[in-house]
């Protein structure tokens, strides 16, 4: 599946600091949010294809950082139990040095890019989506 945006990405840092700040999503980037057992799965076969991915332990989910827009595309269907949170929606995202405690910390940290490819992270999701769930009657392959 292809997905395109043709809008700009907004530049974006996270926060400097050392506590977590609400964001709006939709500007520059959206979130897909992912059961933890599900995410973990995901990452491992996206291996180093990932961008920066937040990890809330209460909420037991991951994070990725997409550009805004690309994943109206999808078909949601094959991607039970995950969400894309755009414009609407804010995000606690953790300071840029955050690796552990209590509240949201980065799982996979910003290096060179914050943004997943939405092409490979949609495959890598429906793959751990029906290894996790079982394939989904009805949705598309």
């Amino acid at each position: 599946m292809e997905t395109t945006n043709t809008d700009p990405v907004l530049p974006w840092t996270p926060p400097s600091g050392r506590s977590a700040q609400l964001q709006p999503a939709g500007k520059s980037w959206d979130v897909v949010r992912v059961p933890r057992h599900i995410g973990e799965q995901a990452l491992e076969l996206l291996g180093d294809d990932v961008g920066a991915v937040i990890e809330n332990p209460f909420d037991r989910v991951l994070c990725w950082l997409i550009a805004p827009g690309v994943a109206a595309a999808w078909d949601m269907s094959a991607l039970p139990s995950i969400q894309v949170w755009g414009a609407t929606a804010y995000i606690e995202v953790p300071s840029i040095d955050c690796r552990r405690g209590p509240g949201g910390r980065w799982r996979v940290p910003p290096r060179d890019r914050h943004l997943t490819d939405p092409a490979p992270l949609f495959a890598a999701l429906k793959i751990a989506a029906s290894a996790a769930l079982g394939p989904r009657k009805g949705a598309a392959r």
